[in-house]
């Protein structure tokens, strides 16, 4: 229930101490330069539809960077957190079954070998131009902590009494995940549209403070093996399905893990990513190989 307001207007004052303290607008201003600084290409503040609820949605920050082609395409959403009401990550050893990102390769239809793709010629409409790639070496290795569950936890002014929610952290990565949907579409149709090979990584990220993130580690059992720690980077895993690409072209991409990040922990993550034969981009060898099974499913 929303709080009953006073019926004084507002002043300067007040509107400039809401500014200085809880604007998350000022924040997102502060991403924006950070990966503007670390070489992204950004687009700021756009409309977009969510294609769960179709609700028409608004992206903080969507972020793209390229080199000897690979690229990384960012969802990003932006949290203005206090060190009074920080996010706490609870994390568990993460399971074969989510030890796991992909990829997404592109290319123009004309590159790729006829007999590979198909025995006869098809229409542009109908020609693969995309594939979602399994990386064999993924960075979110098998019993490294992920996160399942989140909460900002603080001090309520009256009693003192501890008071943790997830409500609009949720909210924000939800955005990140939905606002990720688009640019998996952009990462399956860029090879066609600029004629060559691509391989690019959607990651969906939620920057916060630094000094605002937290981890603490379970046991599969339940029992807490470790004390909470202030950390840059938490992973979390999400699962979510997508479906990339024009109809009937498309690829079936999985986004594995959405980051929790701070500022200086983005850094940190972005320094070596665009990088062939790493935890987030096959060698080039690995990746024809993949390729090559891919299309020998298809032929089947």
């Amino acid at each position: 229930m929303a709080k009953q307001l006073k019926a004084a207007a507002i002043t300067s004052a007040e509107l400039i101490e809401f500014l200085d303290t809880s604007s998350n607008f000022a924040f997102e201003l502060r991403c924006l330069e950070r990966l503007s600084e670390l070489g992204f290409q950004c687009q700021h503040g756009g409309s977009y539809t969510d294609r769960v609820t179709n609700k028409a949605r608004q992206f903080d920050i969507r972020a793209q960077r390229e080199n000897d082609g690979l690229r990384i395409l960012c969802a990003v959403e932006c949290k203005h957190l206090s060190r009074s009401y920080p996010l706490l990550i609870m994390c568990v050893p993460r399971t074969a079954d989510e030890s796991f990102h992909e990829v997404v390769f592109s290319y123009h239809p004309d590159m790729m070998d006829k007999r590979q793709r198909t025995p006869f010629d098809l229409p542009k409409f109908y020609r693969k131009n995309c594939h979602a790639i399994r990386h064999p070496a993924s960075d979110y290795g098998i019993g490294h902590p992920v996160g399942k569950s989140s909460a900002q936890v603080g001090k309520a002014q009256q009693d003192n009494t501890t008071v943790a929610s997830d409500a609009e952290v949720f909210e924000k990565w939800s955005q990140a995940l939905a606002s990720a949907h688009d640019l998996a579409d952009e990462a399956a149709a860029a090879g066609e549209r600029q004629n060559q090979l691509l391989v690019s990584l959607v990651l969906p990220i939620l920057l916060v403070p630094d000094e605002t993130l937290w981890r603490v580690d379970y046991s599969p059992n339940g029992t807490r093996s470790s004390d909470p720690a202030q950390v840059n980077r938490c992973s979390f895993f999400v699962g979510r399905n997508y479906i990339a690409g024009e109809i009937p072209r498309q690829t079936d991409l999985t986004i594995s893990h959405l980051e929790f990040l701070t500022l200086s922990g983005l850094a940190a993550l972005m320094e070596d990513i665009l990088n062939w034969d790493n935890a987030w981009f096959p060698s080039l060898e690995v990746l024809g190989n993949l390729v090559a099974e891919k299309f020998a499913a298809e032929s089947q």
